[in-house]
C-alpha cells in the first residue's frame, strides 16, 4: 500500500506594516516611556510659560525691581531691598524687632509667628479632635450629641466667620485691664488685650540642670536595656519604665540641688548704709520701716502704707534676676516696687540719683555698672539664691499687667478659630478610624476585662491610628496654610508682614516667590514629620 505524500503547508503571509506600526504604538512599554516623555514637555512647557510670564511682568514693573546696589540692573540683585529698613512695627514678635531692622528681619519675624500658630494649632487640634471623635461614639447621649452639634456648627460655618466672631464677637467685648477676669483667683487674666498666664524663665544654672536632665534621658534608655536582659534571661518580668522614671526623678531632683547649690551668678547692689548684708536681713529693715513686730501684720495696712514702706527696686526689663529675687520677696511677704529699664546704665543712673535703694542683675552687669559709681566703696553686691527654673507671675503694676507670659488677642482669636474649626473636621476622621476597627476586636478587649478606657488605649486607638494618620496629615497641612487668615484682624504673620512690605518697597514678584517657598517649605516639613510616624505605625505584614 503507498502512501500519499503530505500536502505542503502554505507560507505564513507577512504582517501588514500598519498592523505592525499599531501594535508598536499600542503596547504598554512603549505607552509607557511616550507618556514619559510627554510629561517632560509638558513641564518644560509650563516653566518655559511661567519663566515666560515672569519676565513679561518684570519688565511691565520696570527695571526699578531689580536695581543692584551700584545702580546697574540684574536679575541677580532681585532681593537687595530686603536689606533696607523696614520702617514699620509689629505688634506681636518672638524676637526683638523695631522699625529700623530690615526686611530680612521682619520677613523672619512674620515666618516666627506662622510657625508659632501652626505648631500650637496642629497639637490643640490633635487632641480636641481625638476627644470630640472618641465623644460622638460614647454611650452617653448628652456626650454624643454635644460632640454632634459641635462638629455640624464648626464644620458647616466658614472658617473667616468664625475668627471674626471670635475676635469682635468674644475678645474685643472682654472686660478692660482694671477688671480683668481671674479665673478661681489664678494668676490668670483675660481682658480685651488678651491672655497674660505664668511662664517658665531659665537663670544662669538651668544649663547645669538641663544637662542633669540629658543624664536621666540616657539613664532610662540604659536602664530599659538592662532589665530587658535580665528578663530574656530569667524569663521573669520587670517594671523597665517605672524603674526609670523613678531613677530619672532621683537624678532631676539631684540636678535641681546641686545647681542652686554652686549657682552664684545673680546679685543685689546695696548702699553700706542700707546695713544689707543678705537677703535675709530686707525682714528686719521693712519691720523698722513699718513698726509692725511681724511680717504678718502688713496684711492690715492700707495700700498707701504699703507703697511708702515698699523696697523701690531697680531691674532690667525681662530678666532672670528680678523674677529670682521677686519670687524669694513674696514668700517672705515683704512689699515691692520695681522700676525697670531696657539697659543697664539706666537703671544704675537711677540707683545712683537714689531713686531706687537697690539694683538686681548678675553679678557681672552690677560689678561693670558699680565702678562706674562716685563710691563704689561705698555699695556692696550681696548674692542673691538662685533656682534653674523660676516661675514669672503677671501682676498689676498701676494700668499694667508685669511679668509671665501674654497672648495677644489677635493670636488667641486666631488660633482658637483654627483648633475649632480643623478640630471638628479630626473628629470624624478619629469617628471613621475607630469605625475601622472590626467588631470582635472591641468584644474581644471587653471579654479580658477591659475597662473602656483600657480598651480605647491599647485595643483601638493603635490600630485606628494606621487609618487616622493619613487624612490626618491634609487636616495639618490644611491649617498650617490658613494661617494666613490671620491678616483679617491684624495679626501679623507672615502673609501680613510680606503685604506691608509689597505696599511700601512696591516688590511684589519677589515677595510672592518668598511666601509660596516658605509655605511649601512649612508643609513639606510636616508631611514629612507626620508620614514618619504613619511609616512607624504602620501594620508590617510577614
Amino acid at each position: 500500500m503507498t502512501q500519499t505524500p503530505a500536502a505542503p503547508s502554505p507560507e505564513p503571509q507577512a504582517m501588514p506594516l500598519w498592523r505592525r506600526l499599531l501594535g508598536y504604538i499600542f503596547d504598554v512599554r512603549v505607552l509607557g516611556v511616550l507618556g514619559q516623555i510627554g510629561f517632560i514637555l509638558l513641564v518644560v512647557f509650563a516653566v518655559r510659560s511661567i519663566s515666560s510670564n515672569f519676565a513679561d511682568n518684570a519688565q511691565r514693573l520696570g527695571e526699578s525691581q531689580f536695581i543692584c546696589r551700584d545702580g546697574s540692573f540684574s536679575y541677580r540683585c532681585a532681593y537687595d531691598f530686603m536689606e533696607s529698613e523696614s520702617g514699620f512695627d509689629i505688634s506681636d514678635t518672638m524676637i526683638d524687632h523695631t522699625n529700623t531692622d530690615p526686611y530680612w528681619r521682619t520677613f523672619y519675624v512674620g515666618v516666627l509667628n506662622t510657625l508659632k500658630v501652626a505648631i500650637f494649632g496642629v497639637i490643640l487640634t490633635t487632641l480636641l479632635g481625638t476627644v470630640m471623635g472618641v465623644a460622638r461614639l460614647s454611650d452617653n447621649w448628652l456626650i454624643s450629641k454635644i460632640a454632634l452639634w459641635y462638629v455640624e456648627l464648626m464644620r458647616n460655618t466658614p472658617l473667616l466667620i468664625q475668627i471674626f466672631f471670635i475676635y469682635f464677637g468674644v475678645i474685643l467685648t472682654a472686660p478692660e485691664l482694671n477688671e480683668a477676669l481671674q479665673p478661681l483667683g489664678l494668676p490668670l487674666f483675660i481682658s480685651r488685650r488678651g491672655l497674660n498666664f505664668p511662664s517658665l524663665q531659665f537663670t544662669s544654672s538651668s544649663a547645669i540642670w538641663i544637662a542633669f536632665l540629658v543624664l536621666g534621658i540616657i539613664q532610662i534608655q540604659v536602664t530599659s536595656v538592662i532589665l530587658g536582659r535580665r528578663e530574656e534571661r530569667t524569663g521573669q518580668p520587670s517594671n523597665r519604665l517605672q524603674t526609670g522614671l523613678i531613677a530619672f526623678m532621683l537624678i532631676a531632683g539631684l540636678g535641681w540641688f546641686v545647681s542652686s547649690a554652686v549657682s552664684d551668678s545673680q546679685g543685689l547692689l546695696v548702699t553700706k548704709a542700707s546695713r544689707i548684708r543678705e537677703l535675709g536681713d530686707m525682714d528686719k529693715l521693712m519691720l523698722q520701716r513699718t513698726g509692725a513686730n511681724h511680717l504678718d501684720d502688713l496684711a492690715a495696712f492700707s495700700e498707701e502704707e504699703l507703697d511708702a514702706a515698699a523696697f523701690q527696686i531697680c531691674a532690667l526689663d525681662d530678666s532672670s534676676s528680678e523674677t529670682n529675687l521677686t519670687r524669694q520677696l513674696r514668700k517672705m511677704d515683704i512689699p515691692y516696687r520695681i522700676r525697670r529699664y531696657e539697659v543697664p546704665d539706666k537703671a544704675a543712673d537711677n540707683y545712683a540719683s537714689g531713686k531706687c535703694e537697690m539694683f538686681v542683675a548678675s553679678k557681672t552687669i552690677l560689678a561693670a555698672e558699680r565702678s562706674t559709681l562716685e563710691s563704689p566703696s561705698s555699695h556692696l553686691i550681696i548674692s542673691v539664691k538662685e533656682a534653674p527654673i523660676v516661675w514669672s507671675l503677671p501682676a498689676r503694676e498701676g494700668l499694667n499687667l508685669v511679668g509671665g507670659g501674654r497672648m495677644r488677642p489677635e493670636f488667641v482669636a486666631l488660633l482658637l478659630a483654627l483648633v475649632l474649626f480643623y478640630g471638628s473636621n479630626l473628629a470624624e476622621i478619629v469617628r471613621a478610624g475607630i469605625l475601622a476597627i472590626s467588631k470582635g476586636q472591641n468584644e474581644a478587649a471587653r471579654a479580658l476585662g477591659l475597662t473602656e478606657g483600657q480598651r480605647l488605649q491599647l485595643i483601638v486607638l493603635p490600630q485606628a491610628l494606621r487609618v487616622i494618620i493619613p487624612p490626618g496629615i491634609g487636616v495639618a497641612l490644611s491649617l498650617a496654610k490658613d494661617t494666613s487668615l490671620g491678616i483679617a484682624i491684624g495679626f501679623p504673620d507672615m502673609y501680613a508682614v510680606s503685604y506691608t512690605t509689597m505696599n511700601q518697597s512696591g516688590r511684589v514678584l519677589q515677595l510672592f516667590v518668598l511666601i509660596m517657598l516658605m509655605y511649601m517649605l512649612i508643609s513639606l516639613a510636616f508631611s514629612v514629620l507626620l508620614n514618619w510616624y504613619n511609616e512607624k505605625i504602620k501594620l508590617v505584614e510577614r
